[in-house]
């Protein structure tokens, strides 16, 4: 048998580098002592994961040892001049966190984590915004970020910025800290307790942005002129989670080209009249309790969870236009009429999951529905003959046992008009045929 060859090892440092890069930090150690060829081949590394280097005993020193022996190496070595990628573990020295940024600085990084977890925020050094002028995502968790200056000497602190994550971060300015992004296409905001109020007006210096998403914020009364010219031209989905927005109306004004809209945990009373924007195709309401108010023929996509309706049948005559519709736990309001009717001509997909309190389903005309799933007391679903002409596939899953009692004919009843899709799958251990039934 011939010899094995190593046909790994033969291949260049810069490819070897990118295939390093996929390993746990101390796997891609580990290979240091496979051979001679292997000693430095780590340091080809494009992305680095320090996460893996914190000590199980909880000791802030043992890993920050660790990490600054990795990064020396890394420094010495001449194959190491370029890092895309770095995720540094939670720290709460500053002086520490100022030395690994400047590393990160140093190697023309494009993306940088800092994350903190637990404990009280640590202040951010601010080389990070002096010198980090490659990065293209930075994602941070419990820093607080120093008072910024309105303009910095140099141009923007992050000219090339593209995705930013704030979690639970302070920021006294964040004004100041959105005009060091002008490149800004994806923001995810959280900010610290105490620290709440994201005026409209102060996205504008982030023309290009395209997702935003809000948590645990509020969006406070400007004047009219503040939405002029529109805050969020290029705003194209738009995510809110426990926001409190004293003028909806005047916001999604300055979304003039919003097609997605999350609404997540919306407080009391949260005006759904958002829906109304005829830019909006899809619409996804997770948690409060959904008023059907005007028409909203553009949303093709709504995705309803874990929420109360207050007129079940009405809902479906808001949304003519839809194309799928999903129904998660969705309950309605005590007192209000049951049961949902649809009939819809443009429905294709249609999805109703654990939402018996909903009352009962009728699928009555929708003549271009393809997929039909029902997870839930299947007593509750209803389809009407030669409702469903297009029907392909169909998942129906009981959660009551024996829910016709035996009686054969009533589940046939159920079947008949579905007895022509492709791929038809029911949980059958319910059904049970009597004699002289």
């Amino acid at each position: 048998m011939a010899p094995a060859i190593d046909r790994i090892s033969a291949l260049p440092d810069e490819l070897l580098g990118d295939i390093i890069s996929l390993l746990p930090l101390e796997d891609m150690l580990r290979t240091s002592v496979l051979s001679r060829r292997w000693r430095r081949v780590w340091t080809s590394a494009i992305a680095l994961d320090f996460t893996d280097a914190a000590d199980g005993d909880g000791d802030d020193n043992v890993y920050i040892s660790r990490i600054d022996r990795c990064l020396e190496q890394l420094s010495a070595s001449p194959s190491c001049t370029e890092i895309r990628s770095i995720i540094f573990p939670a720290i709460q020295d500053s002086v520490v966190a100022d030395r690994w940024i400047r590393f990160a600085a140093a190697h023309s990084v494009e993306r940088l984590e800092f994350i903190v977890p637990t404990g009280c925020p640590a202040l951010l050094p601010l080389s990070l915004f002096e010198l980090c002028r490659s990065l293209t995502v930075l994602d941070l968790s419990g820093y607080a970020i120093p008072p910024l200056p309105a303009a910095f000497p140099f141009g923007p602190a992050f000219p090339s910025l593209r995705t930013l994550s704030l979690l639970s971060v302070s920021i006294p300015t964040p004004q100041a800290l959105l005009a060091s992004c002008p490149a800004i296409e994806h923001l995810s905001l959280r900010l610290s307790s105490g620290v709440d109020r994201l005026p409209a007006s102060i996205f504008r210096s982030c023309p290009l942005l395209s997702t935003l998403r809000l948590i645990n914020c509020s969006i406070p009364r400007e004047n009219r002129s503040a939405f002029r010219p529109p805050a969020f031209p290029s705003l194209r989905a738009l995510d809110l989670d426990i926001v409190r927005i004293a003028t909806p109306h005047l916001l999604l004004a300055s979304c003039p080209v919003v097609t997605d809209l999350t609404v997540r945990n919306p407080p009391e009373g949260f005006p759904f009249r958002l829906v109304t924007r005829p830019t909006i195709s899809t619409l996804r309401v997770f948690g409060g309790t959904l008023r059907p108010t005007l028409p909203a023929p553009s949303v093709r996509t709504l995705v309803l969870s874990n929420l109360k309706i207050v007129n079940p049948p009405l809902l479906l005559r808001e949304f003519q236009g839809l194309q799928l519709l999903s129904l998660y736990r969705v309950r309605i309001e005590p007192g209000a009429d049951s049961g949902i009717l649809v009939q819809a001509p443009r429905i294709r997909h249609l999805m109703v999951q654990d939402s018996d309190d909903l009352g009962s389903v009728v699928v009555a005309k929708t003549p271009q529905l393809r997929r039909l799933f029902y997870w839930g007391d299947i007593r509750f679903l209803r389809v009407f003959e030669d409702a469903v002409p297009k029907l392909e596939e169909a998942f129906l899953h009981s959660t009551a046992n024996s829910p016709f009692d035996g009686g054969y004919p009533r589940w046939k009843i159920l079947m008949l008009p579905i007895a022509h899709v492709r791929l038809l799958s029911v949980n059958w251990w319910f059904i049970h045929e009597r004699h002289g039934t």
